[in-house]
């Protein structure tokens, strides 16, 4: 099914005073990309005696096993909170019940490996090789999970970790306990059969990803650049990216090779209260409620999708091996040098989400003020969120917030401190401005060209082969392309390690559900076509070199 029409595309993309050139020009033959998007060779696994990855999928015992395992795993409240960072606060001690839970279904892979405590909480698993002449896997995944809001908006209580035979409902079923669980469920499985690394695979598991990851993957992170030094290792694979996607007969396998910036800009305003009866015409919460309409409203940002782009590759994909489930001009645009413009109209057709990808978003998540509702607010706090687009970075986005809060601090005769920069002696009457947090960077983008970088091709080969096999996509073509992560996982820490950073969760589409909302659950089935491809991945990397 096409995803828009043409002819309603040219009137979305009219009504917000876009050109568009390439929707008149004449489409591309298919062809026209023949060459664009060469799939990698499938990798087929090695004849090492071990079992075949599809029985995962195929054996019920396998699946009730793997259920139990998800399930007893998920009903650990692991949460995280920015409220509380100590790892040795007694709000962390659910951590503990789940390192027990872990030893418990996983006794070989903590007997055979080094398992070591970072911060108190944060777990590494070493399964030294006996080639130091390759570098190690680094595969990782979160123990935390978002809080709960009303555990009785719930159809299963959050943490009971219910198994309804196809669905595992529960906090962290798929953000990311599935991937924690998936892991360690591999590396068993293949310490059962007996197997002995010859490439180290080294596992990391953060505490608190959810919470901006400091003091889990950061603190890891240390360890392991100390240990092994800056690009020692061969690839990183973490949660994340889109998953497998359908159009027609094609799957197409979206690993994020990159991830958008993020900066929090927080506004605290002090101002002269009094009693409500005599207000004056604009409250301290009336001025910041301004300040965050102009915000919402002015000098907007602008979707950008230019040629250092990741999602451009998948786009090519597509154009080339799904000519005919996807927009009519998707070829000729990509022809166009109209960055913007491409932007937009993949953003008119394909929606917010995918606008995203291109362009920095912002969001107002947080506002307080007040205390009484006869008495006039003093002080008014606001923060907002900013995932920022590749072909930006944080500064543009401070630099944004100051044009346009400017005007407004000098309309009502505020003294303004912004980022640092301005009068910090006024206790009243004053707008303070700037970032709780560090700002991040967008990501360096992994390479992606199955011609030039054999490790991409050989993980994107695993992929093929492992989902051109499992039988819910029997008969379907796995193209494996690169995409971008909208928000940000605990790979921000690992930079130093490796160029070759996958943020994927191998899941099929309308396979897991509500990551950070209620009634969060995951397939099973889906979730045991995961482990396969963890199995394989590390069975086809194992006596590979580069």
């Amino acid at each position: 099914m096409r995803l828009l029409s043409a002819l309603a595309l040219l009137s979305t993309a009219s009504a917000r005073s876009i050109h568009l050139p390439f929707l008149q020009q004449t489409p591309l033959e298919p062809n026209g990309f023949k060459d664009a998007c060469p799939l990698a060779p499938k990798v087929t696994p090695p004849v090492d005696g071990l079992h075949s990855s599809l029985k995962f999928v195929e054996d019920p015992s396998i699946r009730a096993k793997q259920a139990e395992r998800l399930s007893k795993a998920v009903q650990v409240p692991s949460t995280s909170t920015e409220a509380v960072t100590d790892p040795y606060d007694d709000y962390f001690a659910p951590f503990l019940d789940l390192h027990r839970v872990l030893e418990s279904l996983f006794p070989l892979t903590h007997a055979y490996a080094r398992v070591e405590k970072v911060n108190r909480l944060g777990l590494i698993f070493t399964l030294n090789g006996t080639n130091d002449a390759v570098k190690p896997l680094l595969l990782t995944a979160h123990q935390d999970v978002v809080p709960i809001d009303d555990p009785s908006d719930w159809t299963y209580p959050p943490f009971s970790g219910y198994f309804d035979g196809q669905w595992l409902w529960g906090r962290g079923a798929s953000d990311c306990k599935n991937a924690l669980i998936g892991l360690l469920s591999a590396v068993e499985d293949l310490l059962q059969q007996g197997w002995e690394p010859t490439r180290t695979v080294v596992l990391a598991f953060g505490f608190d990803e959810e919470s901006h990851g400091w003091n889990g993957a950061g603190e890891i992170a240390k360890v392991l650049e100390k240990r092994y030094g800056r690009d020692s290792f061969e690839l990183l694979l973490d949660e994340g990216g889109m998953g497998l996607q359908t159009l027609g007969d094609v799957v197409y396998a979206l690993p994020g090779v990159g991830e958008k910036g993020s900066i929090d800009l927080h506004l605290a305003l002090s101002i002269d209260g009094g009693h409500s009866s005599v207000p004056p015409p604009h409250t301290g919460i009336g001025i910041i409620a301004e300040i965050i309409y102009h915000l919402e409203r002015d000098d907007l940002f602008v979707p950008r999708l230019d040629e250092k782009h990741p999602a451009r590759q998948t786009l090519q994909c597509q154009a080339q091996h799904s000519p005919d489930d996807v927009e009519p001009w998707l070829a000729s645009a990509l022809e166009s040098d109209d960055y913007v413009g491409l932007a937009e109209a993949l953003a008119a057709s394909r929606g917010e989400t995918v606008r995203f990808t291109y362009q920095t978003s912002q969001a107002v998540d947080l506002i307080r003020g007040g205390v009484k509702i006869n008495a006039l607010p003093e002080k008014i706090n606001a923060t907002v969120n900013y995932r920022v687009a590749l072909h930006e970075r944080p500064d543009d986005v401070k630099a944004r917030a100051v044009k346009i809060i400017q005007p407004i601090v000098e309309k009502y005769n505020l003294s303004f401190n912004a980022f640092g920069s301005g009068d910090s002696s006024s206790s009243s009457n004053h707008l303070d401005l700037t970032t709780p947090n560090i700002p991040l960077e967008p990501a360096p983008i992994s390479p992606t060209d199955v011609r030039k970088d054999a490790v991409w091709a050989r993980f994107s080969g695993v992929a093929r082969s492992v989902f051109e096999s499992v039988p819910s996509l029997a008969g379907k073509t796995v193209v494996v392309s690169g995409d971008i992560m909208t928000g940000n996982t605990d790979t921000r820490f690992y930079w130093n390690l490796t160029r070759n950073i996958y943020r994927w969760n191998p899941q099929r589409a309308g396979g897991s559900v509500n990551i950070h909302t209620v009634d969060e659950r995951v397939d099973i089935d889906v979730h045991l076509e995961g482990i396969a491809l963890y199995y394989d991945l590390i069975r086809s990397f194992d006596k590979w070199s580069n």
